[in-house]
């Protein structure tokens, strides 16, 4: 079964700081995010999920990207990973074609107390208002 083997920052060229990147077995995924967003992601079945999270802009993401993913958007492995050695490397980021992404912001967010749902709950609540989660 596939899992997380590393997590770090990968430096795209032309590109001014470095992005939050997970590998799962040898494909390295960036989930993309802004400054204020907390990430957590995890593998199900033949998924990555990364779980988005803006509490001040109240916006929550959710975005599967499916593990069979092509990577082809070059990039360089930065820092902060442990169990993989420096190197340039193709990634899938959170813009390639089959990632899916889910959100919800504004009022839908504050009605339906999205803040204090853990990652799983809501994907789960994603998927009940729209297919594909």
């Amino acid at each position: 079964m596939a899992k997380i083997e590393d997590t770090g920052k990968v430096w795209f060229p032309g590109k001014f700081s470095p992005e939050y990147a997970i590998r799962v077995d040898s494909t390295v995924f960036v989930p993309g995010g802004e400054k204020d967003e907390a990430i957590h992601c995890w593998v199900e079945t033949d998924s990555l999920y990364a779980d988005l999270h803006d509490e001040k802009s109240a916006r929550r993401t959710l975005r599967r990207f499916a593990l069979n993913l092509t990577p082809s958007t070059p990039a360089a492995l930065f820092n902060g990973f442990e169990k993989t050695k420096h190197a340039d490397v193709l990634v899938v980021t959170h813009k390639a074609a089959g990632v899916e992404e889910f959100f919800i912001e504004g009022e839908a967010y504050n009605k339906e107390s999205i803040d204090v749902m853990d990652s799983k709950t809501f994907r789960d609540h994603l998927a009940r208002d729209q297919e594909g989660c």
